[in-house]
């Protein structure tokens, strides 16, 4: 009775390390790929988008560019308007429908400033200072 338990057995267990390190290899490998295949789908996806977005960009322009030449055409026609100030007059249009939009630009950049944040992180200082001067001791800093 000299046969050894398969648990003592130094091949078997040498070989159930090898099959978990070639099952960890293979999944690491899958894992890999993966991500390769899911970067180049991003990367296809996002070049997509952004030409979409440049064409739309382009009809819109083209759009407004068209409904402009419109006015100025059904302007002219009323005869309340000549040529010239047909086209001035759809200019002086788009240049308030412009400043509008620049004015509603700077409104939103507002947010941008982080105010609640700052008032939030001064509080803190204010309190952390006020701390300071009630022990009387100088802050380690200095």
């Amino acid at each position: 009775m000299n046969e050894a338990e398969p648990s003592q057995d130094p091949d078997g267990a040498n070989d159930g390390i090898r099959d978990i390190t070639r099952t960890l290899k293979s999944i690491s490998a899958d894992m890999v790929r993966l991500v390769v295949v899911e970067t180049r789908l991003f990367g296809h996806t996002v070049l997509a988008m952004i030409g979409l977005t440049v064409v739309i960009a382009l009809l819109l322009v083209g759009v407004w560019v068209f409904t402009g030449a419109a006015l100025v055409m059904a302007l002219a026609s009323l005869q309340a308007f000549n040529l010239t100030g047909a086209l001035l007059t759809v200019a002086l249009g788009h240049l308030v429908l412009a400043g509008l939009a620049f004015w509603r630009l700077r409104h939103i950049t507002r947010d941008l400033t982080f105010r609640e944040s700052r008032a939030s992180v001064n509080s803190l200082l204010n309190h952390a200072r006020s701390q300071v001067d009630a022990t009387g001791q100088p802050p380690q800093g200095q």
